[in-house]
């Protein structure tokens, strides 16, 4: 790495925040269009500028909401019957999945008899 490299690359977190000088801030611009391994470390550094940001400006939980959920975690509770995806229906749902299930079996159970007889028949001796 040559030595004008070495210094534009410690210039380079200045250049990328916008804080470098205008005397300097041309004379990187300048090297980082000519150099592509430079141009590449101010890409990564931007890069991690911007998730850095990202990072910064993210929600921030409102004031007191651990209090409160710790607060809730340790009030004790009357646990709750489990419902089942059925049990716990309407009753017309209930037992439309029950005719659902009996025309689907005896389908099944149909196709598997006619296949049988089709082949007794077949290979009777």
């Amino acid at each position: 790495m040559s030595r004008i490299c070495r210094e534009v690359r410690e210039l380079l977190p200045a250049y990328v925040d916008g804080t470098l000088s205008r005397v300097r801030r041309p004379l990187v611009a300048l090297h980082l269009r000519r150099c592509g391994d430079c141009q590449a470390e101010f890409s990564r550094q931007r890069a991690l500028r911007t998730s850095l940001v990202a990072l910064a400006t993210a929600a921030v939980p409102p004031e007191g909401l651990l209090d409160q959920l710790l607060e809730q975690s340790a009030s004790p509770r009357g646990a709750a019957p489990l419902r089942g995806a059925v049990s716990g229906a309407r009753p017309a749902l209930s037992v439309a999945l029950l005719a659902a299930g009996a025309v689907a079996g005896a389908g099944a159970g149909w196709v598997s008899w006619a296949s049988a007889r089709h082949l007794r028949h077949r290979f009777r001796p």
